[in-house]
């Protein structure tokens, strides 16, 4: 499962793990060069809505997407690692 870390380096603490739709959110919002509504969202990655809501509200209490003004933006500058 893909590691997305704050630093260069994968601290416990500082990781998150995602799953593999968790990161197919993640790679729709940061190949975005604009922020993303939800329902383009759901038309990119084919999910379902309430599972895309769970996966945004997590990616958002780990600071990788943010709702601003009703659209999602994300920071792609945290790295990705394969374990």
């Amino acid at each position: 499962m893909p590691i997305v870390c704050a630093s260069g380096t994968c601290d416990p603490d500082e990781c998150v793990e995602l799953t593999t739709r968790e990161l197919s959110v993640c790679d729709v919002v940061c190949s975005s060069h604009e922020p993303v509504s939800f329902t383009q969202l759901k038309e990119s990655t084919n999910l379902h809505q309430e599972i895309l809501s769970r996966i945004l509200h997590r990616l958002d209490v780990h600071g990788l997407v943010q709702k601003v003004d009703g659209k999602y933006e994300g920071d792609c500058r945290a790295p990705v690692s394969d374990p």
